[in-house]
């Protein structure tokens, strides 16, 4: 356990580093404008690899499929380092993810298998409590980071965090699998082709395929419980045992809720702080504060509340209003007029209720179904979120790149370098007035 947390504390700091950090070589390739491609494809691989994850961790084991999914992490890094392009810069990203979505369906996994429902929020909330110590430290580093100059030393020293948390986590999970796998006699051998009959590897591409073109409808396929007919799979992508609880869907339905608020306001949500108020990406990643605060704040609260009066579906619709109210408040918050405190207040209150919400969404799922069926279940859930996020993402990117170019148009008088405008912060910074005024107008 102490092994687990000390990971947990690593990769928060990665977190938070990488996530302050990626702004800057955006912005310097000229390519703010499309920060939300990036995170829409990366959740539509999430659609794959998450199912591709549980099912594999059920056959070949934790500790195995975590240390593959952050030695991913850990190449995606040193590309993202060593970029010289946004292209570059994006594959990075593609390969990083993949292995961050490994860890983090992994640890939601070994988190179901180790704790009793009634404490399982607690755990999950304790896990996260490290954010809490984390936003400020990357925040009190991230000025010497997040520069022009410093940005690859900044995403280097992230990959040393992940290598280390891999390291401390890997090896005693591995031993104490392997000391379990021994108390039973061994580990069943599996071939390669039993590994494809379990894994529906056909719908998987289709599904991720389908998402890519978003003009088709989303098609799943029936269950090997009924009428599952796929000639190459005996085993569905998501079991009818899991779409067919309510109580299960209603949980994951809460969760996408939340996830499709967060991730269509947040995507462009720094650079627009940073041109509209005329400030620096820190400054507006402290001002964005306010939401991580209240999240990681809220959930060992909940947890607790949670454990005393035994519910988990009045804590869905609390945080699912709770956010809603303050998403509200976002929309006159972000006026360039309007005081700062006003934007952290309301990015608090959106980070109060996504906190409630996800935490009870996630004990609701892992409570609602048998132990065999956890990682699928959790998966599910993940697959669902990454489907709303991708469609929220494209969405907010859609009206990023198509409304914005037509409000420059209107409000700009005279001749102006539209990418430059759209593309580059300290470029809208550096114009003078009322150039500066009318970009801002348009934002």
């Amino acid at each position: 356990m102490v092994c687990v947390i000390f990971a947990s504390y690593l990769f928060s700091v990665d977190l938070n580093l990488s996530y302050l950090i990626i702004n800057i070589p955006l912005n310097e390739f000229n390519a703010s404008s499309l920060a939300a491609v990036a995170p829409t494809i990366s959740n539509i691989l999430t659609v794959v690899l998450v199912p591709f994850y549980a099912k594999f961790s059920d056959v070949i084991g934790r500790a195995e499929i975590i240390a593959i999914a952050l030695l991913f992490q850990v190449i995606g890094y040193i590309v993202q380092t060593t970029s010289n392009n946004f292209e570059q810069l994006t594959i990075g990203g593609f390969v990083s993810i993949i292995g961050a979505t490994g860890y983090n369906c992994l640890q939601s996994i070994i988190i179901a298998d180790v704790t009793p429902l009634k404490n399982r929020a607690i755990f999950i909330s304790l896990m996260d409590l490290s954010h809490l110590i984390n936003i400020w430290v990357g925040q009190a580093i991230i000025p010497y980071l997040a520069t022009p100059t410093t940005w690859r030393l900044g995403l280097t020293i992230c990959n040393i965090l992940v290598a280390v948390g891999a390291v401390s986590l890997v090896t005693p999970l591995w031993y104490l699998q392997r000391k379990g796998e021994k108390a039973l006699g061994g580990r069943p051998r599996r071939s390669l082709s039993w590994l494809w009959n379990q894994f529906d590897f056909v719908g998987a591409i289709i599904l991720a395929a389908t998402l890519s073109l978003l003009f088709f409808p989303l098609i799943t396929a029936s269950t090997y419980e009924d009428n599952f007919k796929n000639p190459y799979s005996t085993k569905p992508m998501l079991p009818k045992r899991i779409w067919s609880d309510r109580t299960v869907m209603g949980a994951i339905c809460g969760s996408s809720v939340s996830s499709m608020m967060v991730a269509m306001n947040y995507t462009y949500l720094h650079t627009y702080l940073v041109v509209t108020r005329n400030i620096d990406y820190p400054k507006a990643y402290l001002l964005a504060r306010g939401y991580q605060m209240a999240y990681y704040f809220i959930e060992p609260l909940t947890g607790f509340l949670m454990r005393k009066f035994m519910v988990t579906r009045r804590f869905i619709w609390i945080g699912l209003i709770i956010q809603t109210i303050g998403t509200i408040l976002v929309i006159p918050a972000r006026m360039p007029s309007t005081p700062e405190y006003f934007i952290a207040a309301s990015q608090a209150i959106v980070g109060l209720g996504d906190g409630i919400t996800t935490l009870a969404s996630m004990v609701s799922i892992t409570g609602s179904v048998h132990r065999r069926d956890y990682a699928m279940a959790i998966s599910v859930n993940m697959v669902i979120n990454s489907i709303v996020g991708s469609i929220s993402g494209a969405v907010a990117g859609g009206i990023w790149t198509q409304v914005l170019p037509q409000r420059l148009e209107h409000h700009v008088v005279g001749e102006y370098d539209k990418l430059q405008v759209m593309n580059n912060a300290d470029f809208v910074k550096g114009l003078s007035e009322p150039t500066y005024s009318q970009v801002v107008a348009a934002y």
